[in-house]
Protein backbone atom coordinates (compact mmCIF):
# COMPACT_ATOMS: atom_id res chain seq x y z
CA UNK A 1 0.00 0.00 0.00
CA UNK A 2 1.48 3.47 -1.24
CA UNK A 3 1.84 5.82 1.62
CA UNK A 4 1.89 9.77 1.03
CA UNK A 5 5.51 11.66 2.40
CA UNK A 6 6.38 14.96 0.94
CA UNK A 7 9.93 14.10 1.07
CA UNK A 8 10.14 10.44 0.74
CA UNK A 9 10.39 9.24 4.02
CA UNK A 10 7.58 7.36 5.64
CA UNK A 11 6.16 8.18 9.46
CA UNK A 12 4.38 4.77 9.04
CA UNK A 13 4.83 1.29 8.47
CA UNK A 14 1.62 -0.31 7.41
CA UNK A 15 1.13 -4.17 8.05
CA UNK A 16 -1.96 -6.06 6.22
CA UNK A 17 -5.74 -6.05 7.52
CA UNK A 18 -5.31 -9.74 9.15
CA UNK A 19 -9.13 -10.19 9.17
CA UNK A 20 -10.11 -12.96 6.96
CA UNK A 21 -13.77 -12.73 6.56
CA UNK A 22 -16.49 -10.44 6.29
CA UNK A 23 -18.17 -11.08 9.83
CA UNK A 24 -14.57 -10.18 11.36
CA UNK A 25 -13.67 -7.86 9.01
CA UNK A 26 -16.96 -5.86 9.76
CA UNK A 27 -19.82 -6.37 11.95
CA UNK A 28 -17.20 -8.03 14.43
CA UNK A 29 -13.87 -5.93 13.89
CA UNK A 30 -12.88 -3.90 16.77
CA UNK A 31 -11.36 -1.60 14.67
CA UNK A 32 -11.77 1.77 15.51
CA UNK A 33 -12.37 3.45 11.26
CA UNK A 34 -14.84 0.53 10.52
CA UNK A 35 -16.73 0.83 13.90
CA UNK A 36 -17.13 4.73 12.67
CA UNK A 37 -18.23 4.07 9.98
CA UNK A 38 -20.99 1.65 11.07
CA UNK A 39 -22.10 4.47 13.77
CA UNK A 40 -22.31 7.22 10.60
CA UNK A 41 -24.27 4.92 8.31
CA UNK A 42 -26.44 4.93 11.20
CA UNK A 43 -26.78 8.08 11.55
CA UNK A 44 -27.73 8.75 7.45
CA UNK A 45 -30.35 5.58 8.22
CA UNK A 46 -31.79 7.90 11.26
CA UNK A 47 -31.80 11.19 9.33
CA UNK A 48 -33.87 9.72 6.71
CA UNK A 49 -36.07 8.34 8.85
CA UNK A 50 -36.23 11.30 10.84
CA UNK A 51 -36.96 13.07 7.90
CA UNK A 52 -40.16 11.17 6.89
CA UNK A 53 -41.41 11.42 10.63
CA UNK A 54 -40.92 15.48 10.42
CA UNK A 55 -42.96 15.17 6.86
CA UNK A 56 -45.85 13.24 8.23
CA UNK A 57 -46.11 15.61 11.18
CA UNK A 58 -46.28 18.85 8.69
CA UNK A 59 -48.54 17.51 7.17
CA UNK A 60 -51.02 16.57 9.76
CA UNK A 61 -50.54 19.77 11.13
CA UNK A 62 -51.26 21.33 7.72
CA UNK A 63 -54.25 19.82 6.74
CA UNK A 64 -55.33 17.78 10.06
CA UNK A 65 -58.45 16.65 8.71
CA UNK A 66 -57.49 15.43 5.22
CA UNK A 67 -57.62 11.52 5.63
CA UNK A 68 -54.31 10.94 4.22
CA UNK A 69 -54.72 6.98 3.71
CA UNK A 70 -51.43 5.40 5.51
CA UNK A 71 -50.76 8.74 7.59
CA UNK A 72 -54.03 8.12 9.48
CA UNK A 73 -52.05 5.21 10.96
CA UNK A 74 -49.38 6.99 12.53
CA UNK A 75 -51.21 10.26 13.16
CA UNK A 76 -54.84 10.03 13.80
CA UNK A 77 -55.11 9.50 17.63
CA UNK A 78 -53.51 12.43 20.08
CA UNK A 79 -51.06 8.87 21.88
CA UNK A 80 -49.69 7.95 17.77
CA UNK A 81 -48.79 11.97 17.15
CA UNK A 82 -47.03 11.95 20.67
CA UNK A 83 -45.21 8.77 20.31
CA UNK A 84 -44.57 9.99 16.18
CA UNK A 85 -43.10 12.87 17.54
CA UNK A 86 -41.33 11.39 20.60
CA UNK A 87 -39.55 8.71 18.15
CA UNK A 88 -38.62 11.57 15.95
CA UNK A 89 -36.88 13.37 18.34
CA UNK A 90 -34.99 10.56 19.87
CA UNK A 91 -33.73 9.13 16.44
CA UNK A 92 -32.22 12.90 15.73
CA UNK A 93 -31.01 13.50 18.87
CA UNK A 94 -29.23 10.55 19.86
CA UNK A 95 -28.52 9.04 17.08
CA UNK A 96 -27.60 11.27 14.64
CA UNK A 97 -26.59 14.62 16.69
CA UNK A 98 -24.85 12.63 19.17
CA UNK A 99 -23.46 10.10 17.32
CA UNK A 100 -22.39 11.27 14.34
CA UNK A 101 -19.85 14.08 14.89
CA UNK A 102 -18.50 12.49 18.15
CA UNK A 103 -18.83 8.35 17.89
CA UNK A 104 -18.69 8.48 14.35
CA UNK A 105 -16.41 10.94 13.09
CA UNK A 106 -14.24 11.16 16.29
CA UNK A 107 -14.02 6.91 16.12
CA UNK A 108 -12.72 6.86 13.34
CA UNK A 109 -10.67 9.94 13.45
CA UNK A 110 -9.58 10.75 16.17
CA UNK A 111 -6.42 7.83 16.88
CA UNK A 112 -5.09 8.91 13.74
CA UNK A 113 -5.18 12.69 14.02
CA UNK A 114 -2.86 11.85 17.36
CA UNK A 115 -0.56 9.41 15.52
CA UNK A 116 -2.18 6.49 17.55
CA UNK A 117 -3.26 2.81 15.68
CA UNK A 118 -5.92 2.19 17.24
CA UNK A 119 -8.11 3.65 20.39
CA UNK A 120 -7.50 2.51 24.19
CA UNK A 121 -10.13 -0.46 24.61
CA UNK A 122 -11.04 -1.53 20.92
CA UNK A 123 -13.56 -4.25 22.50
CA UNK A 124 -15.16 -1.56 24.56
CA UNK A 125 -15.43 0.67 21.58
CA UNK A 126 -17.55 -2.72 19.67
CA UNK A 127 -19.57 -3.25 22.63
CA UNK A 128 -20.59 0.28 22.42
CA UNK A 129 -21.66 0.05 18.83
CA UNK A 130 -23.90 -2.97 19.20
CA UNK A 131 -25.44 -1.58 22.61
CA UNK A 132 -26.72 1.62 20.48
CA UNK A 133 -27.65 -0.54 17.51
CA UNK A 134 -29.85 -2.39 20.09
CA UNK A 135 -30.82 1.04 21.35
CA UNK A 136 -32.29 1.77 18.40
CA UNK A 137 -34.00 -1.02 17.17
CA UNK A 138 -35.51 -0.49 21.15
CA UNK A 139 -36.49 2.91 20.39
CA UNK A 140 -38.20 1.93 16.98
CA UNK A 141 -39.90 -1.28 18.78
CA UNK A 142 -41.55 1.54 21.42
CA UNK A 143 -43.53 3.14 18.69
CA UNK A 144 -45.43 -0.19 17.52
CA UNK A 145 -46.63 -0.65 21.93
CA UNK A 146 -49.13 0.16 23.57
CA UNK A 147 -48.13 3.25 25.16
CA UNK A 148 -47.60 1.98 28.83
CA UNK A 149 -45.27 -0.48 27.31
CA UNK A 150 -44.09 1.73 24.94
CA UNK A 151 -42.25 3.75 27.30
CA UNK A 152 -40.79 1.19 29.06
CA UNK A 153 -38.71 0.00 26.45
CA UNK A 154 -38.07 3.69 25.76
CA UNK A 155 -36.63 3.94 28.60
CA UNK A 156 -35.01 0.63 28.50
CA UNK A 157 -33.52 1.70 25.00
CA UNK A 158 -32.16 5.19 26.29
CA UNK A 159 -30.50 3.95 29.69
CA UNK A 160 -29.03 1.33 27.02
CA UNK A 161 -27.46 4.22 24.34
CA UNK A 162 -26.19 6.46 27.60
CA UNK A 163 -24.52 3.28 29.12
CA UNK A 164 -23.12 3.11 25.47
CA UNK A 165 -21.87 6.70 25.16
CA UNK A 166 -20.16 6.53 28.38
CA UNK A 167 -18.13 3.59 26.94
CA UNK A 168 -17.46 5.50 24.27
CA UNK A 169 -16.44 9.27 26.30
CA UNK A 170 -14.38 6.97 28.62
CA UNK A 171 -12.75 5.20 25.75
CA UNK A 172 -12.22 8.66 24.08
CA UNK A 173 -10.35 10.12 27.14
CA UNK A 174 -8.15 7.21 27.85
CA UNK A 175 -6.90 7.38 24.12
CA UNK A 176 -6.12 11.06 23.99
CA UNK A 177 -4.46 11.29 27.56
CA UNK A 178 -2.37 7.86 26.69
CA UNK A 179 -1.78 7.29 23.33
CA UNK A 180 -0.60 10.26 21.74
CA UNK A 181 2.46 10.04 19.44
CA UNK A 182 5.95 11.22 20.44
CA UNK A 183 6.00 14.95 20.61
CA UNK A 184 2.11 14.79 20.20
CA UNK A 185 2.14 17.60 23.23
CA UNK A 186 -0.92 18.96 24.11
CA UNK A 187 -0.49 22.57 22.33
CA UNK A 188 -0.09 20.58 19.06
CA UNK A 189 -3.41 18.76 18.96
CA UNK A 190 -5.88 19.37 16.16
CA UNK A 191 -8.82 21.76 17.43
CA UNK A 192 -10.92 18.62 16.36
CA UNK A 193 -9.47 16.75 18.86
CA UNK A 194 -9.79 19.22 21.59
CA UNK A 195 -13.57 19.21 21.08
CA UNK A 196 -13.70 15.35 21.27
CA UNK A 197 -11.87 14.85 24.02
CA UNK A 198 -13.99 18.15 25.92
CA UNK A 199 -16.92 16.58 24.57
CA UNK A 200 -16.17 13.21 26.12
CA UNK A 201 -15.76 14.60 29.99
CA UNK A 202 -19.10 16.40 29.42
CA UNK A 203 -20.41 13.33 28.30
CA UNK A 204 -19.05 11.44 30.95
CA UNK A 205 -20.80 13.95 33.06
CA UNK A 206 -24.37 14.07 31.54
CA UNK A 207 -25.22 10.16 30.19
CA UNK A 208 -24.37 8.98 34.13
CA UNK A 209 -27.35 11.14 34.99
CA UNK A 210 -29.76 10.39 32.30
CA UNK A 211 -28.46 7.10 33.05
CA UNK A 212 -29.42 6.91 36.74
CA UNK A 213 -32.67 8.74 36.45
CA UNK A 214 -33.61 6.01 33.46
CA UNK A 215 -33.01 3.67 36.32
CA UNK A 216 -35.07 5.23 39.31
CA UNK A 217 -38.05 5.93 36.71
CA UNK A 218 -37.72 1.94 35.51
CA UNK A 219 -37.31 0.73 39.66
CA UNK A 220 -40.70 3.17 40.06
CA UNK A 221 -42.75 1.22 36.63
CA UNK A 222 -41.47 -2.45 37.35
CA UNK A 223 -40.70 -2.39 41.39
CA UNK A 224 -43.50 0.10 42.70
CA UNK A 225 -40.75 2.22 44.13
CA UNK A 226 -41.36 5.50 44.52
CA UNK A 227 -38.56 7.53 43.32
CA UNK A 228 -40.46 9.96 41.62
CA UNK A 229 -43.69 9.99 43.70
CA UNK A 230 -45.00 13.02 45.23
CA UNK A 231 -46.17 11.00 48.33
CA UNK A 232 -43.38 10.12 50.87
CA UNK A 233 -41.01 8.58 51.38
CA UNK A 234 -40.09 9.65 47.34
CA UNK A 235 -38.75 12.68 45.83
CA UNK A 236 -41.24 15.16 44.25
CA UNK A 237 -42.08 14.68 40.63
CA UNK A 238 -40.61 17.74 39.68
CA UNK A 239 -37.02 15.81 40.46
CA UNK A 240 -37.61 13.98 37.36
CA UNK A 241 -38.07 17.57 35.54
CA UNK A 242 -35.05 18.46 36.84
CA UNK A 243 -33.16 15.71 36.47
CA UNK A 244 -33.93 15.83 32.61
CA UNK A 245 -32.98 19.58 32.03
CA UNK A 246 -29.43 18.42 33.71
CA UNK A 247 -29.10 16.72 30.48
CA UNK A 248 -30.80 18.09 28.22
CA UNK A 249 -29.96 20.96 28.24
CA UNK A 250 -26.17 20.16 28.64
CA UNK A 251 -26.88 17.98 25.24
CA UNK A 252 -27.34 20.68 22.90
CA UNK A 253 -23.34 21.19 23.16
CA UNK A 254 -22.65 17.66 23.43
CA UNK A 255 -24.25 18.17 19.84
CA UNK A 256 -22.87 21.28 18.86
CA UNK A 257 -19.14 21.14 20.70
CA UNK A 258 -17.83 18.39 18.14
CA UNK A 259 -18.74 20.59 15.53
CA UNK A 260 -17.48 23.73 16.69
CA UNK A 261 -13.70 21.43 16.54
CA UNK A 262 -15.13 19.98 12.84
CA UNK A 263 -15.82 24.04 11.70
CA UNK A 264 -12.67 24.98 12.80
CA UNK A 265 -10.23 22.79 11.57
CA UNK A 266 -12.11 22.99 8.07
CA UNK A 267 -12.03 26.50 8.09
CA UNK A 268 -8.44 26.37 8.64
CA UNK A 269 -7.30 23.86 5.93
CA UNK A 270 -9.89 26.16 3.17
CA UNK A 271 -8.53 29.64 4.00
CA UNK A 272 -4.97 28.23 3.77
CA UNK A 273 -4.06 30.20 7.25
CA UNK A 274 -3.53 28.67 10.62
CA UNK A 275 -6.27 28.86 12.96
CA UNK A 276 -6.48 32.53 14.65
CA UNK A 277 -5.92 32.64 18.66
CA UNK A 278 -5.98 28.64 18.48
CA UNK A 279 -5.50 28.86 22.26
CA UNK A 280 -8.39 30.87 22.65
CA UNK A 281 -10.46 29.32 21.00
CA UNK A 282 -9.55 25.97 22.65
CA UNK A 283 -9.88 27.72 26.12
CA UNK A 284 -13.72 28.71 24.78
CA UNK A 285 -14.22 25.04 23.85
CA UNK A 286 -13.88 24.26 27.46
CA UNK A 287 -15.72 27.61 28.59
CA UNK A 288 -18.43 26.10 26.32
CA UNK A 289 -18.38 22.23 27.75
CA UNK A 290 -18.71 24.84 31.66
CA UNK A 291 -21.27 26.84 31.03
CA UNK A 292 -23.34 24.19 28.94
CA UNK A 293 -23.03 21.89 32.39
CA UNK A 294 -24.05 24.52 34.45
CA UNK A 295 -27.08 25.74 32.71
CA UNK A 296 -29.43 23.23 33.23
CA UNK A 297 -32.24 24.79 35.25
CA UNK A 298 -32.28 27.58 32.23
CA UNK A 299 -36.35 26.21 31.63
CA UNK A 300 -37.15 25.45 35.45
CA UNK A 301 -38.70 28.84 36.13
CA UNK A 302 -41.80 27.92 37.32
CA UNK A 303 -40.90 24.21 39.39
CA UNK A 304 -40.75 25.57 43.10
CA UNK A 305 -36.91 26.58 42.95
CA UNK A 306 -35.60 29.31 44.80
CA UNK A 307 -36.65 32.58 43.59
CA UNK A 308 -33.27 33.91 43.03
CA UNK A 309 -32.23 30.73 40.70
CA UNK A 310 -33.80 32.17 37.53
CA UNK A 311 -32.00 35.37 37.38
CA UNK A 312 -28.11 32.68 38.26
CA UNK A 313 -29.39 30.53 35.56
CA UNK A 314 -30.25 33.18 32.84
CA UNK A 315 -26.79 34.66 34.02
CA UNK A 316 -25.44 31.28 33.04
CA UNK A 317 -27.18 31.11 30.11
CA UNK A 318 -26.25 34.76 28.74
CA UNK A 319 -23.00 33.89 29.75
CA UNK A 320 -22.79 31.43 26.86
CA UNK A 321 -22.03 34.31 24.55
CA UNK A 322 -18.69 35.03 25.65
CA UNK A 323 -16.90 31.67 24.40
CA UNK A 324 -19.10 31.58 21.36
CA UNK A 325 -17.85 35.35 20.54
CA UNK A 326 -14.43 34.18 20.95
CA UNK A 327 -15.39 31.00 18.52
CA UNK A 328 -16.73 33.75 15.98
CA UNK A 329 -13.84 36.30 16.43
CA UNK A 330 -11.02 33.32 15.40
CA UNK A 331 -13.70 31.78 12.31
CA UNK A 332 -13.34 35.51 11.30
CA UNK A 333 -10.11 36.29 11.77
CA UNK A 334 -9.27 32.95 10.34
CA UNK A 335 -11.23 34.40 6.82
CA UNK A 336 -9.63 37.50 7.41
CA UNK A 337 -7.09 38.09 4.18
CA UNK A 338 -7.09 34.44 3.26
CA UNK A 339 -6.91 31.94 0.19
CA UNK A 340 -10.78 30.38 0.09
CA UNK A 341 -11.09 27.57 -1.14
CA UNK A 342 -15.15 27.83 -2.27
CA UNK A 343 -15.60 24.13 -2.47
CA UNK A 344 -18.87 21.97 -1.05
CA UNK A 345 -16.99 21.46 2.36
CA UNK A 346 -16.85 25.09 3.03
CA UNK A 347 -19.89 26.31 1.66
CA UNK A 348 -21.29 23.92 4.76
CA UNK A 349 -18.70 25.36 7.02
CA UNK A 350 -20.07 29.13 6.00
CA UNK A 351 -23.58 28.06 5.98
CA UNK A 352 -23.04 26.45 9.73
CA UNK A 353 -21.96 29.82 10.55
CA UNK A 354 -24.49 31.17 9.54
CA UNK A 355 -27.06 29.38 10.89
CA UNK A 356 -25.37 29.12 14.46
CA UNK A 357 -25.41 33.16 14.52
CA UNK A 358 -29.30 33.11 13.70
CA UNK A 359 -30.12 30.92 15.89
CA UNK A 360 -27.97 32.15 18.67
CA UNK A 361 -29.54 35.39 18.35
CA UNK A 362 -33.25 33.89 19.08
CA UNK A 363 -31.38 31.99 22.36
CA UNK A 364 -30.62 35.05 23.71
CA UNK A 365 -34.20 35.92 23.87
CA UNK A 366 -34.92 32.74 25.21
CA UNK A 367 -32.13 33.00 28.25
CA UNK A 368 -34.37 35.82 29.85
CA UNK A 369 -37.39 35.09 32.17
CA UNK A 370 -39.81 37.15 30.62
CA UNK A 371 -40.13 36.28 26.64
CA UNK A 372 -41.05 32.61 26.91
CA UNK A 373 -44.07 33.93 29.02
CA UNK A 374 -44.40 36.26 26.24
CA UNK A 375 -43.63 33.85 22.85
CA UNK A 376 -44.77 30.28 24.58
CA UNK A 377 -46.19 29.18 20.99
CA UNK A 378 -44.29 26.50 20.61
CA UNK A 379 -43.03 27.26 16.87
CA UNK A 380 -40.88 29.77 18.51
CA UNK A 381 -39.00 27.79 20.36
CA UNK A 382 -38.93 24.45 17.84
CA UNK A 383 -37.58 27.24 15.50
CA UNK A 384 -34.62 28.06 17.97
CA UNK A 385 -33.88 25.01 18.99
CA UNK A 386 -34.01 23.41 15.19
CA UNK A 387 -32.05 26.04 13.62
CA UNK A 388 -29.02 26.12 15.81
CA UNK A 389 -28.67 22.26 16.79
CA UNK A 390 -30.19 20.11 14.44
CA UNK A 391 -29.73 22.10 11.19
CA UNK A 392 -26.48 23.67 11.71
CA UNK A 393 -24.99 20.37 13.10
CA UNK A 394 -25.71 18.95 10.31
CA UNK A 395 -23.97 21.06 7.78
CA UNK A 396 -21.23 20.36 10.12
CA UNK A 397 -21.50 16.94 9.82
CA UNK A 398 -22.22 16.99 5.96
CA UNK A 399 -18.95 19.76 5.88
CA UNK A 400 -17.03 17.08 7.09
CA UNK A 401 -18.33 14.13 5.39
CA UNK A 402 -17.44 15.70 1.68
CA UNK A 403 -14.26 16.30 3.61
CA UNK A 404 -13.54 13.14 4.85
CA UNK A 405 -14.71 11.17 1.89
CA UNK A 406 -12.06 10.69 0.06
CA UNK A 407 -9.99 9.12 2.95
CA UNK A 408 -12.67 6.88 4.11
CA UNK A 409 -13.99 5.52 0.74
CA UNK A 410 -11.03 6.50 -1.44
CA UNK A 411 -13.38 8.47 -4.15
CA UNK A 412 -14.98 11.77 -4.23
CA UNK A 413 -18.14 13.24 -3.69
CA UNK A 414 -19.55 15.23 -7.02
CA UNK A 415 -18.60 18.94 -6.47
CA UNK A 416 -21.56 19.79 -8.80
CA UNK A 417 -24.53 17.99 -6.97
CA UNK A 418 -23.10 18.81 -3.43
CA UNK A 419 -23.53 22.67 -4.17
CA UNK A 420 -26.86 22.02 -5.98
CA UNK A 421 -27.86 20.32 -2.50
CA UNK A 422 -25.78 23.16 -0.24
CA UNK A 423 -27.73 25.98 -1.51
CA UNK A 424 -30.94 24.36 -2.01
CA UNK A 425 -30.79 23.14 1.93
CA UNK A 426 -29.73 26.57 3.24
CA UNK A 427 -32.32 28.72 1.48
CA UNK A 428 -35.09 25.84 2.43
CA UNK A 429 -34.20 25.64 6.24
CA UNK A 430 -34.07 29.37 6.24
CA UNK A 431 -37.62 29.12 4.96
CA UNK A 432 -38.78 26.62 7.33
CA UNK A 433 -37.15 27.38 10.82
CA UNK A 434 -37.83 31.35 10.45
CA UNK A 435 -41.04 31.53 9.67
CA UNK A 436 -41.73 29.39 12.91
CA UNK A 437 -40.03 32.08 15.00
CA UNK A 438 -42.73 34.31 13.67
CA UNK A 439 -45.58 31.95 14.51
CA UNK A 440 -44.55 31.56 17.73
CA UNK A 441 -44.50 35.14 18.29
CA UNK A 442 -47.98 35.68 16.69
CA UNK A 443 -49.29 33.12 18.82
CA UNK A 444 -48.94 35.35 22.22
CA UNK A 445 -48.73 38.77 20.75
CA UNK A 446 -52.42 38.82 19.06
CA UNK A 447 -55.02 37.66 22.04
CA UNK A 448 -58.33 36.47 21.27
CA UNK A 449 -61.17 38.47 21.06
CA UNK A 450 -64.56 36.34 23.08
CA UNK A 451 -62.73 33.02 23.04
CA UNK A 452 -61.23 33.21 19.33
CA UNK A 453 -58.40 34.78 17.88
CA UNK A 454 -58.79 37.67 15.37
CA UNK A 455 -59.56 36.57 11.43
CA UNK A 456 -56.23 38.71 10.38
CA UNK A 457 -54.11 36.84 13.01
CA UNK A 458 -55.94 33.22 12.19
CA UNK A 459 -55.28 34.21 8.06
CA UNK A 460 -51.66 35.07 8.63
CA UNK A 461 -50.99 32.32 10.78
CA UNK A 462 -52.76 30.16 8.40
CA UNK A 463 -50.55 31.26 5.44
CA UNK A 464 -47.00 30.95 7.15
CA UNK A 465 -48.08 27.70 8.24
CA UNK A 466 -48.98 26.83 4.51
CA UNK A 467 -45.80 28.42 3.51
CA UNK A 468 -43.52 26.74 6.15
CA UNK A 469 -45.41 23.39 5.05
CA UNK A 470 -44.48 23.73 1.26
CA UNK A 471 -41.03 25.27 2.15
CA UNK A 472 -40.23 21.23 4.23
CA UNK A 473 -41.49 19.70 1.29
CA UNK A 474 -39.23 21.18 -1.11
CA UNK A 475 -36.40 21.17 1.49
CA UNK A 476 -36.96 17.22 1.97
CA UNK A 477 -36.89 17.04 -1.55
CA UNK A 478 -33.68 18.32 -1.85
CA UNK A 479 -32.31 15.61 -0.33
CA UNK A 480 -32.39 13.63 -2.87
CA UNK A 481 -29.92 15.17 -4.55
CA UNK A 482 -27.25 13.91 -1.61
CA UNK A 483 -28.47 10.64 -1.51
CA UNK A 484 -27.80 10.47 -5.84
CA UNK A 485 -24.53 11.89 -5.13
CA UNK A 486 -23.73 9.90 -1.89
CA UNK A 487 -24.68 6.33 -3.36
CA UNK A 488 -23.20 7.53 -6.87
CA UNK A 489 -19.87 8.37 -5.45
CA UNK A 490 -19.46 5.14 -3.85
CA UNK A 491 -20.42 3.31 -7.03
CA UNK A 492 -18.52 5.32 -9.49
CA UNK A 493 -17.13 8.20 -7.78
CA UNK A 494 -13.68 9.92 -9.03
CA UNK A 495 -11.41 7.94 -7.80
CA UNK A 496 -8.67 9.68 -5.01
CA UNK A 497 -5.08 8.54 -6.47
CA UNK A 498 -2.99 11.01 -4.01
CA UNK A 499 -3.11 10.52 -0.37
CA UNK A 500 -3.89 14.13 0.33
CA UNK A 501 -6.00 16.13 -1.78
CA UNK A 502 -7.01 18.95 0.13
CA UNK A 503 -3.61 19.67 1.24
CA UNK A 504 -4.02 18.98 4.51
CA UNK A 505 -1.29 19.29 7.61
CA UNK A 506 -2.72 16.91 10.17
CA UNK A 507 -1.77 12.94 10.47
CA UNK A 508 -4.88 11.27 9.23
CA UNK A 509 -3.66 12.53 5.60
CA UNK A 510 -0.53 10.50 6.30
CA UNK A 511 -1.84 7.46 5.23
CA UNK A 512 -3.04 6.70 1.59
CA UNK A 513 -6.88 6.83 1.05
CA UNK A 514 -9.21 4.28 1.74
CA UNK A 515 -10.02 1.31 -0.78
CA UNK A 516 -12.85 -0.19 -1.03
CA UNK A 517 -13.83 0.72 2.47
CA UNK A 518 -12.35 1.30 5.65
CA UNK A 519 -9.20 -0.06 5.65
CA UNK A 520 -8.08 -2.10 8.96
CA UNK A 521 -3.97 -0.93 8.74
CA UNK A 522 -1.58 -1.12 11.72
CA UNK A 523 0.82 1.72 11.90
CA UNK A 524 3.97 2.84 13.99
CA UNK A 525 3.36 5.99 16.04
CA UNK A 526 4.98 8.98 13.74
CA UNK A 527 7.10 11.30 15.33
CA UNK A 528 5.24 14.67 15.40
CA UNK A 529 7.62 17.71 15.69
CA UNK A 530 4.81 20.81 14.98
CA UNK A 531 1.30 22.13 15.31
CA UNK A 532 -1.85 21.21 13.65
CA UNK A 533 -2.13 24.22 11.31
CA UNK A 534 0.99 25.25 9.58
CA UNK A 535 0.25 26.81 6.37
CA UNK A 536 3.14 30.07 4.46
CA UNK A 537 2.00 32.91 2.30
CA UNK A 538 3.38 31.28 -1.34
CA UNK A 539 0.29 30.56 -2.58
CA UNK A 540 1.04 27.58 -4.49
CA UNK A 541 0.21 23.83 -4.05
CA UNK A 542 2.59 23.11 -1.65
CA UNK A 543 1.60 25.79 1.09
CA UNK A 544 1.28 23.33 3.85
CA UNK A 545 3.61 21.84 6.26
CA UNK A 546 2.32 18.29 8.12
CA UNK A 547 2.67 17.60 11.59
CA UNK A 548 5.53 15.18 11.15
CA UNK A 549 7.81 17.12 9.18
CA UNK A 550 10.84 18.08 10.87
CA UNK A 551 12.06 21.46 10.87
CA UNK A 552 15.36 22.34 9.12
CA UNK A 553 18.18 22.35 10.94
CA UNK A 554 20.19 26.34 10.72
CA UNK A 555 23.34 25.62 9.36
CA UNK A 556 26.09 26.18 11.87
CA UNK A 557 28.22 29.67 11.27
CA UNK A 558 30.86 30.35 12.91
CA UNK A 559 32.01 33.56 13.78
CA UNK A 560 35.22 34.79 12.07
CA UNK A 561 38.02 35.73 14.72
CA UNK A 562 39.93 39.11 13.61
CA UNK A 563 43.15 39.50 12.64
CA UNK A 564 45.47 40.74 15.33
Amino acid sequence: MSIYDSDGTSPYELAPDPSPNFLSRSLLSSDHKTIGLQYLWLALLCVFLGMGMSLLMRLHLAWPNSGLGFLGVFSNTPDRYAALTLLHGSLMVFFVLTAAPQAGFGNYFLPLQIGAAETAFPNLNLAAFWMTAVSLAGMTGAFFLAPAGGIKLWLVSVAMFCLAALLVAVNFSVTVIDLRANGMTLPRLPVTVWAWFINAILSILIFSILLAACALLLSDGLLATHFFRASPPGLPTVTWQRLFWFFAQAEVYVALLPCFGIVTHLLATFARRPVWKERAVVLALCGVGVFGFCIWGQHMFATGMAPESPMFFGLLASSLGLPSSILLLSWLGTLWNSRIRLNTAMLFVLGFISLFLSGSFSGLFLSRRDLPVVSAGDEFVTGHFHLVMGVAATFAVLAALFYWFPKMFGRRLNEGLGKAHFWLTFVGVYCVFMPMHWLGLIARAVPPVNGAASSYASGQVSELRSFVTIAILLTVAAQALFLVNFIGSLWRGERVTEGNPWRATTLEWMIASAQNGSPSTQHSQPLVHRGAYEFDASGSNDDFIPQFIAPKPLASQRLAKPER
